[in-house]
């Protein structure tokens, strides 16, 4: 039998969404929007976000992240935020990671870096929710940022 499942808040609650598909953004931030979060900022790449993420008056509660990127995957990314690469980003950044890749090294290094939750696409509503539900009641006890950056990350195929 599994724990009860603690209900986040979602109103005072900001999101960062990255994907290069800007259809997958827009379903995504409609999803967040109608599940009541207080803002949604869309950024199209690894890069874009960690320019966004570099700004110290913006603060997000979750990152939403694609895994398949050109130039950083999502998983690059969060090894970055976990090793403790960019000061201004909490190494403990609540982190979901968006994918239709269901390889197992995939889902391994994720496991290894510490993701907070994991949604297949599709995404649905109820897939997302839940994912963010989830994550606030699960939040990892951080490695030492020398075990993140020892994580071996794949490239997408």
């Amino acid at each position: 039998m599994s724990e009860p499942l603690i209900v986040t808040s979602f109103e005072t609650l900001r999101v960062l969404v990255i994907d290069d598909d800007r259809g997958i953004l827009e379903v995504v931030e409609a999803i967040l929007k109608t599940a009541g979060f207080a803002g949604v900022v869309k950024a199209v790449s690894a890069v874009g976000a960690l320019n966004i993420l570099a700004d110290k008056h913006k603060r997000f509660n979750c990152i939403v992240c694609d895994y398949g990127m050109d130039v950083m995957n999502g998983l690059m990314l969060l090894k970055e935020i976990r090793s403790g690469k960019h000061a201004h980003i909490p190494r403990d950044q609540c982190f979901i990671m968006l994918t239709a890749y269901g390889q197992e090294a995939v889902v391994r290094a994720a496991l290894e870096l510490d993701v907070n939750g994991y949604v297949r696409k599709p995404v649905t509503k109820d897939s997302l929710t839940k994912a963010i539900h989830r994550a606030f009641n699960r939040m990892p006890a951080l490695k030492a940022p020398e075990a993140y950056a020892a994580v071996d990350v794949p490239s997408q195929a």
